[in-house]
């Protein structure tokens, strides 16, 4: 049942990416010969990062979290529209986490609460109204969105080279205000990636811990390597043992992951073809944003 739903949501990506012009970028990406590698790429860059993020991971662990960080992102980014303090005050990010139920409030206040205590976000009060409180990214906090933005303009030089990313992200130090500005307004006012993929996001997204997990058995996949154990799993991603197990367990249910005689999991045709058609849309999703925010000076323009 689950594989079906699977290759459903598969065959209404193949109808629809005439439609959907993301869709169509992603699917040009799947077709390139350098696909594979920057699938590799990029996955390895997202397991580090959660590797390199162990104390943060709570708060990434699920797609309703990790909304409420690219929200915070965005409103503090877009100067342009909120002015130069951003506009990531309680009651603007409130708006947005609830205007399609995605965040609950009381997700919110811990979210908020949690990345100020871990020192992700720092609060400031309005110097021309004292009763705002804006919160901005600390420091630290966009050293870990460099950091993902960077995985992701390398996995994307390897499919377009010639658009030499790389170069413009260190160059420019105004381009990741931008990017995040540009595609917060894309996420909040139509139809984000997550969105192209409900039944993948729902495991991958959904469930804490999952998508460490599915990085290590991709990965395993990819280089033809034995999985580390899930004592190893779990120490490398400060996840407990029973999360992993359960997790595991979750996966073979679902048709991601199966198991082999010793009880050794793997990733199943179906997780590569999923997680194939997610990269794709989150990479084609980074290209139509960087290009949206290149300078002057950008090959092309």
């Amino acid at each position: 049942m689950d594989n079906l739903a699977g290759e459903n949501e598969s065959q209404l990506h193949d109808a629809n990416r005439n439609a959907d012009p993301l869709l169509a970028q992603a699917a040009r990406f799947r077709a390139q010969l350098a696909f594979p590698q920057a699938v590799r790429a990029y996955t390895n860059g997202l397991a580090d990062f959660r590797d390199a993020l162990r104390l943060a991971n709570k708060l990434l662990s699920q797609e309703t979290r990790f909304r409420t960080v690219r929200y915070l992102l965005y409103l503090d980014a877009d100067s342009e529209r909120y002015g130069p303090d951003g506009g990531a005050t309680y009651g603007r990010l409130l708006e947005l986490c609830t205007q399609r139920k995605e965040v609950s409030p009381r997700v919110l206040k811990t979210m908020l609460a949690l990345l100020t205590i871990t020192g992700f976000v720092e609060t400031r009060r309005s110097e021309t109204d004292r009763r705002l409180k804006f919160y901005h990214p600390s420091a630290r906090m966009m050293h870990f969105v460099r950091q993902r933005v960077a995985n992701a303009v390398n996995a994307l030089d390897i499919l377009q080279p010639e658009m030499r990313r790389a170069q413009l992200l260190q160059d420019d130090p105004q381009f990741i205000r931008r990017l995040l500005a540009s595609a917060g307004r894309e996420h909040i006012k139509g139809l984000s990636p997550t969105e192209r993929m409900p039944e993948f996001i729902s495991f991958f997204g959904g469930r804490e811990g999952a998508a460490p997990l599915v990085f290590t058995f991709v990965l395993a996949d990819i280089d033809r390597t034995p999985p580390p154990s899930r004592a190893d799993i779990a120490r490398r991603f400060g996840l407990s043992k029973t999360q992993v197990s359960n997790i595991i367990a979750q996966g073979v249910q679902l048709g991601y992951f199966m198991l082999d005689g010793a009880a050794v999991p793997s990733a199943t045709p179906h997780l590569r073809d999923q997680f194939d058609r997610w990269i794709s849309i989150e990479l084609a999703f980074h290209a139509r944003h960087m290009d949206t925010v290149m300078g002057p000076a950008s090959p092309g323009h």
